[in-house]
């Protein structure tokens, strides 16, 4: 469990099961500024993929964590509101994925910062801040899980791998996201810059404020 700061302790972790667009998502990615994320257009109560908690603030979302752990390592993005940068709203949200990640047995988050993003190179430097590594196709890595679990331990009775072991059901659910994904028409783009989607969809990036690296 973290433990809270005192900019912090009002924040609270909420899972969204059943993740639609609504007006709090609206309003939060209104503030992202363009290049962030691949514009997509949303219409109210529209299903979204893969799982999603929110940053609540006193009642209020103030931002957004999502995690696609669909090939045994997690995915990540975050997005905290115009107004709540700076608060620490953005570290909370990234801590709590890294533990989510670890939760199932993961080894790695990841993260993409687009070449279109207008900070790319502050968004990057905050990410290296938080133990993140850069890896030979542009993306940003972090070891979350136990390294010691990899020798000799035995994980769903698999020995020494450490690696996440989805059960029938999330193979079947896996196996209908790969379709859909492969389904969609893409345009072409250059490796490592992340998804053609826009918040809400299989995004491989992520957005946090870079105002005194206190997200």
């Amino acid at each position: 469990m973290h433990t809270a700061d005192s900019r912090t302790d009002t924040l609270r972790w909420v899972k969204d099961d059943d993740p639609r667009w609504d007006a709090d998502r609206e309003r939060v990615f209104a503030t992202v500024p363009d290049g962030v994320f691949r514009a997509a257009a949303r219409t109210p109560g529209e299903r979204l993929s893969s799982d999603w908690w929110r940053v609540e603030d006193h009642g209020r979302v103030v931002g957004y964590g999502w995690l696609d752990d669909v090939w045994g390592d997690a995915e990540i993005l975050l997005a905290v509101e115009e107004g709540a940068r700076g608060t620490g709203a953005g570290a909370f949200a990234l801590a709590r994925l890294e533990e989510e990640a670890s939760a199932r047995g993961l080894n790695y988050v990841l993260n993409v910062v687009r070449d279109t993003h207008p900070d790319r190179a502050a968004v990057t430097e905050w990410f290296l801040a938080h133990g993140f590594t850069g890896t030979e196709d542009g993306r940003l890595r972090k070891r979350v899980g136990d390294r010691m679990r990899d020798i000799g331990q035995r994980q769903a009775g698999r020995p020494g791998t450490g690696r996440f072991e989805p059960d029938a059901a999330q193979r079947a659910a896996y196996d209908v996201e790969r379709q859909r994904a492969a389904a969609r028409p893409r345009p072409e783009v250059e490796q490592g810059s992340g998804s053609d989607l826009g918040p809400g969809a299989e995004e491989s990036g992520g957005y946090v404020d870079q105002e005194q690296h206190r997200f």
